[in-house]
Parts: C-alpha cells; structure tokens; sequence
C-alpha cells in the first residue's frame, strides 16, 4: 500500500465526490472489507454499495485485495490503495494574470512545490528528515528578511563546496521556506 495517493484527473475526484464513496473510505480500518459486509456498515443496499465499489476501484482509489468463497459466490475484499488521498491543486490552474512580478511569488509556485511534494511523496521518498524546520512563530520583516539572507548564505556556501568534492548518494531537492503571515495570532 502506498502512504500517498495525489488524484491527479477528473475522474478520480468525480469519483471521490460522492458524498456515500467518502463515507465508503471512511469505514475501511485495517481489514478489507467486501460490498457485503459494507452495505451492512453503512446501512444501504448491496446494489448501490456495489456500484460505489466499482467506480472507486474503475479509478484506482480501492483495489481488490482478496476473493473468496462462500456458498458457492465470489466475494471480493477491498482495501484502499493508500493510506492518505489527496487531490491536486494543478487541476485547477487558471490566473487572469499574464505577467508576475518576479518578486511575487504567486500561488502557482506555491502548487508547484506542492507537487513536488506530493510526487516525493507517492514515490515514497520523504522521511524524517525531508522537513528541514517548521515552526510558527513571531516574526517581524526584518527578521524575515534576515533567515531570506542567513539561507541564501548557506545554500550558496554548499554549492561553492560541492564543486570541490566528490559527492555520493546526491539527490536533486527543492529547498523552500516560506515565512506565511497567519490569519491568527
């Protein structure tokens, strides 16, 4: 099972829309689950659980873990295919604005570095140490303006090494740091 699941189409979050197919995710614990034994959980007929199953499973949300029989029917268990779905913020892309300041960091940007996260992520290439620092604390413009420069420093120290040295297991990574304003103190 995957730890990230990132829908990235319409049809997946058509899929997930239906208010009755979150329900559906929301039932599953550790154990699979058949239509059956979900239709009596959630208290609505094996028909229309069925219908749900399929169209989650049709986009890749479930997947069909185990089949087994009793009395002479097929009964199929399903199990979600990850264990956090999300979905993508790229679905939607649209800005009236043709040119961004180059200061500006629009919110394109921020989806983009979203998405880098959620494909590291769904490659399950994070751990514990891909969130370098994270904190919510007071801080005023110019002590923002002071970690913008104390980073930059270092970043570029670090390249400036690099080009001296032979260096094993490097990996590409977007460095980011955001200092967002809170809504609420």
């Amino acid at each position: 099972m995957k730890d990230v699941l990132v829908l990235r189409d319409l049809d997946c979050i058509k899929a997930i829309a239906h208010p009755r197919r979150v329900d559906i995710l929301k039932t599953f614990d550790k154990e699979p689950l058949s239509a059956k034994q979900l239709s009596e959980i959630l208290d609505e007929p094996h028909a229309k659980i069925n219908y749900h199953i399929k169209t989650l499973y049709n986009v890749g949300i479930l997947e069909l873990v185990e089949e087994k029989i009793k009395s002479g029917i097929v009964e199929k268990y399903y199990y979600p295919t990850a264990n956090n779905i999300v979905i993508s913020r790229k679905i939607i892309d649209y800005t009236l604005e043709q040119e961004i300041d180059a200061d500006f960091v629009s919110i394109s940007d921020f989806e983009d570095t979203i998405e880098s996260f959620y494909d590291a992520a769904e490659a399950g290439d994070l751990n514990g140490d891909s969130i370098l620092e994270y904190d919510n604390v007071l801080l005023t413009d110019g002590e923002i303006s002071e970690l913008r420069s104390a980073l930059k420093v270092k970043v570029d120290e670090i390249i400036a090494k690099r080009e001296h040295s032979d260096r094993e297991n490097e990996k590409k990574h977007d460095i980011v740091m955001f200092a967002i304003p809170s809504q609420t103190k």
